[in-house]
């Protein structure tokens, strides 16, 4: 069995908020998505004008990609740290590694999907 803290606290703290990362995406779209219409805007001009609609379930994909990012990242990171139980302090340094890669990552795909739930809620988007 995993300990979250096999490598150290700092390590733990860190594989602990990459885990709450990874679900924040899914509770948000949990909550928003069985609310919406079958159709929505997924791209919607600076002007208002809605560029391209599609399924509500598309606005699923972010928050499954995101998670199963993080669960990798997680899985990859025991896996690199666990090889270099002979050297305690690489396998600590590898692991905090993987998981301040895990914890970017996950930041930027919870920005997008705030993005895209805040853009198909308003009907408002940045142009982009």
């Amino acid at each position: 069995m995993f300990s979250i803290f096999a490598f150290g606290k700092r390590g733990g703290i860190m594989a602990m908020v990459l885990i709450v990362l990874a679900f924040i995406p899914m509770v948000a779209a949990a909550l928003i998505v069985p609310g919406l219409a079958e159709s929505v805007p997924m791209r919607i001009a600076q002007d208002g004008e809605v560029l391209r609609w599609g399924s509500r379930f598309e606005l699923l994909l972010l928050p499954v990609l995101c998670l199963l990012l993080s669960l990798a990242t997680l899985a990859s990171g025991k896996k690199s740290a666990s090889a270099l139980n002979d050297e305690p302090s690489m396998a600590v340094m590898t692991f905090e590694r993987f998981m301040r890669n895990g914890i970017i990552t996950a930041l930027i795909l919870n920005a997008a999907n705030a993005y895209m739930l805040y853009m198909v809620i308003t009907g408002h988007g940045l142009g982009f």
